[in-house]
């Protein structure tokens, strides 16, 4: 880390704070997103996520997916370019400032220091610019930290943009960061299980399936979306418990039925009610009679062993 030691993940700084606490100068009055350290091989990536207003062909794909972090380059970079290569071939270093927004009530907002970055892969579809992936080395899943919380639950789509370029490659889970996928101790295996406290791998596997939206209404509130399992976690195998086609992606009120075996769901997606619960009480839930879900072949054995549960 050398002076950026002096850098605390998690806590916000300005570009003058940033310059003299890892002693560059130059960097006071830097406005590029890109920044080439003068005394040591280091790349400061400074990202805005939100590109609300912004000229068309700066709408970068810049987002956290889980421990890996998603980025474009500048339009004027391709794979030849001597900068990009250095972070191909990790002969620099690079740490990642981010903030959501560049300006909130007309006040500039500071960046967010979120540790360094290891290059991973990059778009051989992308040029001018190209799309790297890196491995966020300081990720941490389990942060009480809020605007870390804000900064990896961030996507595109929330301002209507996609991420379309995206390579079909796998991006595994580090040895660190199963460290932090807790298993679930007594309570949690007596009903309040991992996936409802909100952190680890089963819940980072459902927000990728389901398209970080709720699979019933679409919505994109990640923070209050439930990982929710199809056979239930007391009744599950282990294998059972982290496959990602053993869960649903639910809003609260759709999650609370389904978890009591009051709605369930057909193979063809359709909804299906308990007739415990009357009409008058799904309006006043806001539940859609009429709703459905995407279902893979994957899901049909959980599902069918669901309605067998339906109360």
């Amino acid at each position: 880390m050398g002076v950026f030691k002096n850098l605390k993940i998690g806590l916000s700084y300005n570009k003058i704070q940033i310059s003299e606490l890892i002693g560059e100068a130059k960097m006071a009055k830097y406005q590029s997103g890109i920044y080439y350290c003068d005394t040591r091989d280091t790349t400061i990536l400074f990202v805005t996520l939100d590109k609300t207003g912004k000229k068309k062909d700066l709408h970068y794909n810049d987002y956290f997916d889980g421990e890996y972090f998603e980025w474009d380059s500048q339009n004027s970079q391709s794979l030849k370019s001597p900068r990009i290569q250095k972070i191909l071939t990790r002969e620099t270093d690079v740490h990642l400032m981010i903030r959501i927004q560049d300006k909130i009530k007309g006040q500039t907002q500071p960046f967010t220091y979120c540790g360094e970055l290891s290059y991973f892969e990059f778009d051989e579809l992308t040029n001018n610019p190209i799309h790297i992936t890196f491995q966020a080395l300081n990720f941490d899943g389990n942060t009480k930290n809020t605007e870390l919380k804000k900064i990896y639950n961030w996507k595109p789509a929330q301002i209507g943009g996609s991420s379309s370029f995206r390579k079909n490659y796998n991006k595994p889970v580090s040895e660190e960061r199963k460290k932090d996928y807790k298993k679930p101790n007594k309570t949690e295996r007596n009903g309040i299980v991992l996936s409802r406290v909100g952190q680890g791998y089963y819940r980072e596997q459902l927000l990728k399936k389901w398209n970080y939206k709720c699979a019933v209404t679409g919505s994109s509130l990640t923070n209050i979306l439930i990982a929710s399992h199809i056979v239930p976690w007391k009744n599950a195998t282990d294998e059972e418990r982290l496959n990602a086609n053993n869960g649903i992606l639910l809003s609260p009120n759709y999650d609370a039925l389904f978890d009591k075996g009051l709605i369930t769901f057909n193979d063809d997606g359709s909804i299906v009610f308990s007739d415990i619960i009357s009409s008058k009480e799904l309006i006043a839930l806001g539940i859609d009679k009429n709703a459905s879900i995407k279902v893979n072949e994957e899901m049909k054995p959980f599902l069918k062993k669901h309605r067998n549960s339906l109360s």
